[in-house]
């Protein structure tokens, strides 16, 4: 399994773990967008997951902002402390 769907199973089956969450599929669907969007607009992220421990969270969220071109979405956001959560773990 490489690093990247590591990552992503991670962050997804923390989700399913929360029963109090009401919205966890919307929370994986988020994570199946993310990887499409990383891997159009910035595929090195997700090639090398390893390369996020070189950028501090902030700094990766207004990459996609800017590259998104619009606020993230709470869902996405999510998706993106789960990234950097599970990072260690890899």
């Amino acid at each position: 399994m490489d690093n990247w769907t590591k990552l992503r199973k991670l962050y997804v089956e923390d989700h399913k773990a929360k029963d109090f969450l009401a919205t966890r599929q919307r929370r994986s669907d988020a994570a199946d967008a993310m990887e499409q969007f990383l891997a159009h607009n910035l595929p090195h992220f997700v090639n090398q997951p390893k390369f996020l421990n070189k950028i501090p969270k902030e700094e990766f969220t207004q990459m996609i902002r800017d590259k998104k071109g619009a606020n993230l979405s709470s869902s996405e956001k999510s998706v993106i402390n789960g990234l950097y959560k599970f990072l260690p773990e890899l």
